[in-house]
């Protein structure tokens, strides 16, 4: 089974070839260790019971229970020194390929999962377990080969047979058990996938009764992963049990010869005793291996899983631009998803000032929400850039774009936590700041009306809130630490008359800081409060001017009035917390 590691993988055992190393030396000491018990057998038939000596008798069993003693406490010290190497192993990978893997999601649409994270969690099970304990011993069965055969010729070549056959066994095992574990494998991917699948959209499926039908393409998968698993271990389990029977038979073939050479006088009863202490310890690794090959090739399959999801290219990150303007370029832009061959996005060029807005309009499947994603640096593009203030926004440093850059997708997700974690995006952040971007996307007396105010738990799956309470707490997130840059995705797609008045104060207030917005929308309404229009159609360019121009266009005789926003300049009374910026913003 030989492995391509890349280039994470190595560093991650390089850091722990120190760990490596000792646990190699101290199998060596913990199988010369254990020659103490044939070295007693042989003292004890040979020299104590023949010269009855009781002080001869003392010495060499305190010697052999000393020896006995020191092997059990180097083999825990073994056992916990694999534990840390895995720790050590987990630590070094596991956010790396969190990284990878948010990255590949993004890139597949969501379609990634954590499947990885798991597989990396199999890795280190499998080293900490007793089958790579038993693949560290393997080396060292020559040692007890050579002491058969130095006790006698014909044991030790006995040995050596049985031992070969056993390797034998053991390499036929791998190569019948191998294939059907790997298709256990991909088909129980294949299964806890369209698990998940399901799950998700529970509601669906339980409103429209299509769990009969879903049931039966999960019975189908799951069938045929247990199918492939009983295969896999049925003819391990015969295996094993071919080489247990082999094990012992060579026991008393070695335990038949040794007598008949302890009747010719070729060898002492002792050396008969020993030889068969020799020939259990050489052939326990194997037979511990063989047991445990399941466990191993599943490691090993994980093992390929994670060099996999580390094998997918990683995003730059690198640029970092401080206090970045706003300004807005898109420049030729076109974006064909992988595995597609017709591009979403065609040639879309536009520009945008600090404290310009833009909103993007089409039918469905226009190429918006794609749009979208790559002006905030989500998704690479196929050919042209998206740059901000002249720096391409998906080479610039995320978590510093991040702090220049607001986004609400169309399906807005909220993480499992508070909602004031949710608003000021997990970080570190005093309330002042929170309680003013949830009063600049009007969801600050929203807020204060559920349970426990900025303190409620959303849960996992946010049901505790409404669509449009989401929707306004995503809202506040977008525009929380002020942003340059604020991309909407449909932001009234979910929000009452409340609600939507309380957006168009939103994109007014943004209007004066000097915030760049680019907004979806489909409201003729929404659009009558922002600067210029975006058409599309099929991913590419139908028009682009300002409001005046394109209303015509877009919505004919549309009336509804471009009457100014008038942001509020008397604010209700609010609370010591409220922060004083924000009061001379209002």
């Amino acid at each position: 089974m030989a492995l391509t590691v890349p280039p994470l993988l190595r560093q991650g055992f390089a850091q722990s070839k120190d760990a490596l190393f000792a646990a190699a030396g101290f199998s060596l000491v913990l199988n010369l260790l254990t020659l103490a018990m044939p070295l007693y057998t042989i003292q004890l038939y040979d020299r104590v019971l023949i010269s009855g000596s009781g002080a001869t008798l003392a010495l060499i069993s305190l010697a052999a229970v000393a020896a006995i003693a020191a092997s059990s406490l180097l083999e825990d010290i073994r056992a916990r020194l694999f534990v840390s190497l895995g720790c050590r192993f987990d630590a070094h990978l596991a956010a790396p390929l969190f990284m990878r893997l948010v990255e590949t999601s993004v890139r597949s649409g969501g379609l990634s999962r954590g499947q990885a994270l798991r597989d990396l969690d199999t890795v280190r099970q499998t080293l900490t377990g007793g089958g790579v304990l038993a693949l560290m011993d393997l080396p060292w069965t020559p040692i007890f080969i050579i002491g058969c055969a130095l006790l006698n010729p014909i044991i030790g070549g006995l040995a050596f047979a049985g031992s070969v056959g056993m390797v034998g066994l053991a390499i036929l095992n791998q190569s019948i058990v191998s294939g059907p574990l790997a298709e256990s494998s991909e088909r129980g991917e294949a299964s806890y996938g369209f698990t998940d699948a399901v799950m998700r959209n529970g509601e669906v499926v339980q409103a429209m009764g299509m769990l009969p039908a879903l049931m039966n393409g999960w019975t189908h998968l799951r069938f045929g992963l247990m199918h492939k698993q009983a295969i896999a271990s049925s003819v391990n389990s015969r295996i094993a049990s071919t080489v247990k029977f082999c094990r012992y038979l060579l026991q008393i073939v070695i335990f038949g010869a040794g007598a008949w050479l302890v009747v010719q006088r070729q060898m002492s009863p002792g050396a008969l005793f020993a030889s068969s202490l020799l020939t259990t310890r050489a052939l326990q690794p194997i037979d511990q291996i063989v047991g445990v090959w399941r466990q191993l090739v599943i490691g090993h399959g994980a093992l390929k899983r994670v060099e996999q999801a580390f094998a997918q290219p990683d995003r730059p990150s690198a640029m970092v631009i401080s206090d970045p303007a706003g300004k807005i370029s898109v420049e030729n832009l076109v974006y064909v998803p992988p595995g597609a061959r017709t591009p979403v996005v065609v040639n879309v060029s536009f520009g945008l000032e600090p404290g310009e807005s833009i909103g993007v309009v089409g039918a469905s499947a226009a190429g918006k929400s794609t749009l979208a994603r790559l002006i905030v640096g989500a998704i690479k593009p196929t050919q042209g850039a998206v740059r901000m203030d002249g720096a391409d926004v998906y080479s610039w440093d995320r978590e510093a774009f991040g702090h220049a850059v607001g986004y609400l997708p169309q399906d807005v997700e909220l993480f499992d936590g508070t909602i004031k974690d949710n608003i000021c995006r997990f970080r570190d952040s005093p309330p002042e700041p929170i309680i003013a971007a949830a009063r600049l996307a009007g969801a600050h007396d929203l807020i204060l009306r559920l349970s426990d105010g900025y303190g409620t738990t959303i849960g996992a799956t946010g049901a505790s809130l409404s669509g449009g309470q989401r929707q306004r707490i995503g809202l506040a997130r977008a525009v929380f630490g002020g942003p340059k840059l604020v991309v909407l995705d449909e932001p009234n797609a979910s929000l009452d008359g409340e609600g939507e008045e309380a957006l168009m104060q939103l994109l007014a207030r943004l209007k004066v800081q000097g915030v760049t917005v680019v907004m979806v929308v489909h409201k003729p309404s929404l659009l009558m409060r922002l600067d210029k229009v975006l058409v599309l159609n099929n991913g590419g360019m139908a028009g682009l001017g300002s409001v005046q121009d394109m209303m015509p266009i877009i919505a004919p005789g549309f009336a509804g009035a471009a009457r100014p926003v008038i942001v509020a300049t008397q604010p209700q009374p609010q609370p010591q917390a409220q922060p004083a910026p924000l009061e001379r913003r209002a």
